[in-house]
């Protein structure tokens, strides 16, 4: 039946007159409407994150003080000067130059926040001197808004140079950065349409029942609801979310039945957010509550092997049975990996639009793998894919859970179709907790055996995964990247994995930055501290006997991912070394004493510079292998342009890793022009480009190979047109040549002599000259290398707070060192959060416990130091490197695969009798807390305490 409302919103108005960047305004808002929204309103949007002032990106400067503009209320703003990061003031512009060169910003949806908060730098450094905006006081600064992306080097090092009142140094900018540094970031909830409906969602409060009844009445005779929608509108194609995958099918919109917090039940359009969402609270969702399926940190055993709730089984051999060989100690341990998510600051959101007339669907927002949403769009909406358009704007960042189809993928497209206006879906945090898939949730069972010299004989994983409410693509992804990688970068010739995905009544799973081997990495790791104890070895000495070295390349591994785990060059063993030489001691360790004991009054002063007493200090040195890319058929199409610029089509859809930069640099040097002589496009169906997307680091590695093929042959083509057209002698370069780095800048300064002359081939007619390039090599890359950490703990609060971060990485050729750096440093960071901080908790309802960044708290600039980046020279290639035209590595996860390990073996170094209880993340106090209750039930001895008051963590 038609669930059509009628009539607009008619309410109480308050007028406003402010100033914006200078620009007088005067309109009525509602009272409930806040800053930011008055700013959108205006055409000067600003970033959300959260609507509860908790991420602090959307700060603005309200009569020169900066606010959240999410809790500041419009009507407060009456007579008021705002200034947001689009104004003109020159004080932005050297906020901005800094920014840029000290590449502070990666995806820059938290950007103009930080604009904003280092705008009076020069003034707070004028009236109480650089001391009190260098340093700590820099970090707490910046500790205002929360970056995901970038990890805080950068923004530490801008916001330094900016309070030392020194120009920042040259470079070349990403090509993002301009509009991101002006707030004119092209996000979806910055773009609005004429006429656009929104819609709101309305899910499930309970994990698990049996769904009655959905009544929208109330909802459509509420003001400015314009329609709304349960299962039983949906067209026959449009009611599942995938038909080819194992029960339970996944419904678009619940019909009999709801399985988690969250699930999607009616969605109501409205002629504004704030209808939308008023109407979505009238839907009535009557149910009858079921008993809910709990995790499996609750416990398996009491499900048979055929139970259905065992949706998948992921099993890894190598090698004879480990219980075979004669082993000097085999050790056994469980360990559990809490649930996490991605938690961008940007939340998910789309922007429909259908032309019927063309026809056109137009969706913005789709981002990760567009030529797959399409695909799903034609099939469910029953259109031709070559009439669905999913131009790539700016993410705000996404680390796996954007991208992958949700059901609001298809609502969304489905609504503008039937409502005949365009459709704005825009989720809040709370419903991104919820509703967005999460990741990890993992019991292992880890069992080790090893010789007498601690050499590895031997190894079995039993996992039990868990899969959330319903099977998508790619929920047993991280069961299996975690079994097949595992051995990680140690020779381990016996190994036997089974790993089982669970079905509960929690939001559905898929992948998170480096899924299945952050996981890995910190139980094998553990196990590798845990044998180094029981054999009194050093842990460091254990590792360099069971590294891989040059000589056993290519190696294989003996597990399957995508396909066959082939390292296929490197030297991890003298990563491994580099990496200790580099933290200051070939044995890490704790510091003080050699066992560890506590410092006392008048240790080591602390990163604050006064003695600490009680803090007990350990470094880590802990070696990585990650898997990167993923094959595809890979097309690129480069077209030379009247002006002798040159266009380059790609397939790529970014989410802030600066594929426009990187794939503008490839393209440059092998042509031999300047950069800026090249403009890139990305998921123009329409060009010939093709390709899966961006996701498992892959986009350098086939992106850019096949964009570095269509320009060596637009180069070809042109000497030949240059010889057909007898053109004067002069004939483009060798097309074979690339060069990047210092060379690269050399070669495409404008000034070389082997310049590829493109603009006279284009003015001689050659204008028009088009060449496609394409890479289909079916491999995966191995970035390898090392993680440092250094923490203090305070044994007795169980408090730990990170000194030093490093990763040594090897991720072959370079194509932007900037870049590299960032995402390895970002990466890092990121790790290092998953391990201390974040977690999604259920009750015994499993009811999730998390509602935002209050419960889910991300790192803050106060709260890591400075990440040491370190490129190692890239591994000679061995007779089985694949085909790899640049030499390059996808590295956008190397970071964040060992940082948790990293963290765990800190830990261990700082207070040694931890090492045999530290089995879980994150490593809170109060999981820390747990860990030590129960060494103290085992052994019946409390650890050594400390002294000192701990340095509080910046909450602003």
């Amino acid at each position: 039946m038609s669930r059509t409302g009628s009539g607009a919103r008619t309410g109480t108005r308050v007028e406003v007159t402010c100033q914006v960047d200078g620009a007088s305004h005067c309109l009525r808002t509602e009272p409930r409407e806040t800053l930011a929204g008055l700013l959108a309103a205006l055409g000067s949007p600003v970033s959300t994150g959260c609507d509860q002032g908790e991420c602090g990106v959307c700060t603005v400067r309200l009569d020169g003080r900066p606010v959240r503009s999410c809790l500041v209320l419009a009507a407060q703003c009456h007579g008021a000067a705002i200034h947001t990061a689009r104004s003109g003031a020159p004080a932005l512009t050297g906020v901005r130059a800094w920014l840029s060169a000290a590449s502070a910003l990666q995806c820059g949806y938290c950007t103009p926040a930080f604009v904003t908060l280092l705008t009076d730098t020069a003034q707070r450094t004028a009236e109480a001197g650089p001391a009190a905006v260098d340093g700590a006081p820099a970090r707490h600064r910046i500790s205002e808004a929360t970056c995901r992306c970038t990890g805080y080097p950068g923004l530490a090092h801008a916001a330094a140079g900016l309070a030392a009142d020194a120009s920042p140094p040259g470079h070349s900018p990403r090509v993002e950065d301009e509009r991101l540094l002006t707030g004119r970031g092209d996000f979806v909830g910055a773009r609005d349409l004429p006429g656009q409906l929104w819609a709101r969602v309305v899910r499930s409060r309970v994990a698990h029942a049996a769904l009655l009844r959905v009544d929208v009445r109330r909802a459509l005779r509420h003001p400015g609801v314009f329609a709304a929608y349960t299962a039983d509108d949906l067209p026959e194609a449009m009611r599942l979310l995938h038909r080819d995958l194992p029960a339970p099918a996944e419904p678009v919109l619940a019909t009999t039945e709801l399985r988690y917090v969250g699930q999607p039940v009616a969605v109501v359009l409205a002629e504004s957010a704030a209808a939308a969402e008023d109407g979505a609270e009238l839907v009535d969702v009557v149910c009858a509550p079921r008993s809910p399926l709990s995790g499996p940190e609750h416990g398996t055993a009491h499900l048979s092997d055929d139970d259905p709730r065992w949706i998948a089984t992921v099993r890894q051999r190598v090698g004879p049975e480990p219980a075979d060989v004669d082993a000097a100690v085999v050790l056994t341990r469980t360990f559990r990996l809490p649930r996490q998510t991605a938690m961008p600051l940007e939340t998910r959101g789309l922007l429909a639009e259908w032309d019927v007339s063309a026809p056109r669907l137009t969706v913005h927002g789709v981002t990760k793998h567009p030529q797959l949403t399409r695909r799903l769009l034609a099939q469910a909406l029953e259109l031709d894919p070559r009439h669905i358009s999913l131009p790539a704007g700016d993410v705000g960042g996404a680390f796996g859970v954007k991208g992958e189809t949700h059901p609001e993928d298809l609502l969304v497209p489905w609504l503008t179709m039937r409502a005949g206006r365009p459709v704005k879906w825009l989720e809040d945090r709370a419903e991104h907790v919820v509703a967005a898939h999460h990741s990890r949730g993992m019991v292992w069972r880890a069992e080790l055996r090893a010789g007498p010299d601690g050499r590895l004989l031997g190894a079995r994983a039993e996992i039990v995964a868990d899969a959330g409410a319903y099977v998508r693509p790619l929920t047993t992804l991280q069961a299996l990247l975690a079994t097949a990688l595992f051995p990680g970068p140690y020779r381990l010739p016996r190994y036997r994995a089974r790993a089982r995905c669970l079905l509960t009544s929690r939001t559905p799973v898929g992948p998170l930055r480096a899924p299945g081997r952050l996981e890995a990495a910190f139980v094998r790791e553990r196990m590798l501290d845990l044998l180094a104890h029981e054999l009194g070895l050093d842990p460091v000495e254990v590792r360099r006997r069971n590294l891989l070295t040059a000589a056993d390349m290519p190696y294989d591994v003996g597990t399957v991912n995508e396909g066959p785990v082939r390292y296929d060059s490197g030297d991890f063993l003298g990563a491994y070394e580099r990496a200790l030489r580099r933290a200051g001691a070939d044995r890490p360790g704790p510091s003080g004493s050699p066992d560890g004991t506590a410092y006392g009054p008048g240790g080591p002063e602390g990163p604050g510079g006064a003695p600490e007493g009680g803090w007990r200090r350990g470094t880590a040195v802990v070696p990585f292998v990650d898997k990167a890319g993923l094959g595809g058929d890979e097309r690129a199409v480069a077209t030379l342009r009247p002006d002798g610029t040159v266009r380059i089509d790609a397939a790529a859809a970014p989410s802030g890793q600066s594929h426009r930069t990187t794939l503008a640099r490839v393209a440059a040097t092998a042509l031999g022009i300047p950069c800026d002589r090249v403009e890139i496009l990305l998921d123009d169906h329409t060009s010939g480009a093709a390709g899966p997307g961006t996701f498992a680091s892959r986009t350098m590695t086939h992106t850019g190979n096949a964009v570095h093929a269509a320009c060596v042959a637009l180069r070809r083509r042109a000497a030949e047109w240059a010889r057909a057209e007898g053109a004067d002698g002069e004939q483009p370069g060798d097309a074979e040549e690339t060069a990047f780095g210092e060379q690269a800048a050399a070669r495409t300064s404008g000034t070389s002599g082997t310049t590829l002359p493109l603009d006279r081939v284009a003015r001689r007619g050659g204008a028009g000259l088009r060449a496609v390039g394409r890479y289909a090599i079916d491999a995966h890359t191995y970035p390898h290398g090392a993680v440092t950490c250094a923490v203090a703990v305070d044994p007795e609060l169980c408090l730990v707070r990170v000194e030093r971060l490093a990763i040594s990485c090897d991720a072959g050729r370079v194509i932007d060192e900037r870049v590299v750096r960032g995402q390895l440093a970002g990466g890092l960071v990121q790790g290092v959060g998953a391990a201390l901080l974040e977690e999604i908790r259920y009750d015994e309802r499993e009811q999730p416990l998390v509602t935002g960044f209050g419960e889910y708290p991300l790192l803050l600039a106060a709260d890591v130091p400075d990440v040491d980046v370190d490129l190692l020279p890239p591994a000679a290639p061995t007779a089985g490197t694949p085909y790899n035209p640049l030499g390059v590595k996808g590295i956008g996860e190397a970071g964040t695969s060992a940082a948790a390990a990293a963290v765990a073996a800190a830990i261990c170094a700082a207070v040694p009798e931890w090492t045999s209880v530290i089995d879980r993340l994150p490593l809170s106090p109060e999981h820390l807390h747990a860990c030590v209750d129960a060494l103290t039930r085992r052994t019946g001895a409390r650890h050594l305490t400390g002294r000192g008051i701990p340095a509080p963590r910046s909450d602003t």
